[in-house]
């Protein structure tokens, strides 16, 4: 794992150095937001944790810049603020795609704990899909359907499996997803989890007689919708297990 460190502070590498050990983390400090910026490219961080008390005018373009190359689940970007941060930028952080907004407390064994918690939540870097997965019933409120980007069909189906990071799904017929490649971005999607429709983007990641999306640029709500009421399904799962197909 490579984490991105654009901050003042001296102090702060070898606490973020350890606190991701455990990942084999190679922390690399900038002092300079722009040169961190000319280098995102060559470094492909995992993680970017960024001073904004620090460099209080250039978190935003670096962040744009970002989003124009890493998505938020590819590069997880941490804002790290004071407690007089302004509440009109954090809803700015959040249009520019932030991971997560952090109060910086310095050598805060807290503030680290909530930086590795989220930094452990969103980096799947081997299988974005390596998530926990769900496989819903015929009972369970959840469907999905989305516009073929070739032929502007609606394509409905079921949801094989499901996790925060993407579904697998299963077509009615086969001969309407046939023009689609692996890494095609499909914009033209909507997601049915209990009571809540969710419009979704997804990049295709296989396509075979079922269909692996991974979802991109989910907002944090939207995140939270669905692993909120995958955990409800759980959680009901391992109290009442569920009876075979047919039993």
């Amino acid at each position: 794992m490579k984490v991105m460190l654009v901050s003042d502070s001296a102090q702060l590498k070898p606490i973020i150095q350890e606190s991701f050990a455990h990942h084999s983390a190679d922390v690399i400090h900038y002092d300079n937001p722009i040169k961190a910026m000319d280098n995102l490219e060559e470094i492909e961080p995992d993680v970017v944790l960024f001073g904004a008390t620090d460099f209080p005018r250039h978190w935003k373009p670096f962040v744009a810049y970002l989003r124009n190359t890493f998505t938020r689940r590819e590069t997880v970007f941490v804002l790290l603020i004071s407690e007089s941060f302004d509440t009109t930028e954090a809803e700015k952080a959040e249009h520019l795609q932030v991971n997560a907004v952090i109060t910086d407390a310095g050598n805060d064994s807290q503030t680290i704990q909530r930086i590795r918690g989220i930094a452990t939540r969103y980096y799947q870097k081997l299988d974005i899909r390596s998530a926990a997965r769900y496989i819903p019933s015929s009972s369970d409120e959840i469907r999905f359907l989305f516009t073929n980007p070739y032929t502007f069909r609606i394509v409905p189906g079921d949801v094989i499996d499901i996790s925060s990071g993407g579904l697998q799904f299963k077509p009615e017929r086969s001969t309407e997803t046939e023009n689609l490649d692996s890494y095609g971005i499909i914009t033209a999607a909507a997601l049915r989890v209990g009571e809540s429709v969710l419009p979704v983007k997804l990049k295709t990641v296989r396509v075979t007689d079922s269909i692996a999306f991974e979802f991109l640029d989910l907002s944090l709500d939207s995140e939270q919708t669905i692993g909120n009421y995958l955990s409800e399904l759980i959680a009901r799962d391992r109290e009442v297990p569920r009876k075979p197909a047919g039993v």
